[in-house]
């Protein structure tokens, strides 16, 4: 099944972005930076590899759900495009210090605020879709 395959592809893809992210976060660790740049980094790592691995989840199960051909690539595409929001957002906030929690100024916090909003949408509408197929395969 195709949309199988994509989310095989781009939780690869993810999954490998989560663990490069364990490399910064060892380097905190090792050169004693505050724990904030720590936790950051430990956000990222630990965060966008659950994210990976969550599409990898998915792939092994998504020819048990029933769903017309729209939603299923809504679902497919709402959770890849959420999972590389995070992966574009998580490391930028983890290097540059922002959290991105909230839309105020400098700009590169907007950014990051903007991608966590694509991240965390992404992931309550798949979830919604994935719900909705499984209930229906009952």
């Amino acid at each position: 099944m195709w949309h199988a395959k994509q989310l095989i592809l781009h939780g690869g893809v993810i999954l490998l972005i989560g663990l490069l992210c364990g490399a910064p976060l060892g380097s905190a660790v090792v050169r004693g930076k505050p724990e904030e740049t720590i936790r950051a980094w430990r956000v990222a790592h630990s965060s966008l590899v659950m994210g990976g691995i969550l599409l990898l989840a998915v792939a092994g199960i998504v020819a048990q759900l029933q769903l017309s051909a729209w939603a299923l690539a809504l679902m497919v595409w709402a959770f890849v495009a959420s999972s590389y929001g995070f992966a574009v957002v998580l490391p930028l906030g983890a290097h540059y210090g922002h959290r991105g929690l909230t839309s105020n100024p400098p700009f590169l916090n907007r950014v990051i605020y903007f991608g966590n909003t694509i991240g965390a949408v992404g992931l309550l509408v798949g979830t919604i879709v994935l719900l909705w197929g499984a209930y229906a395969a009952l």
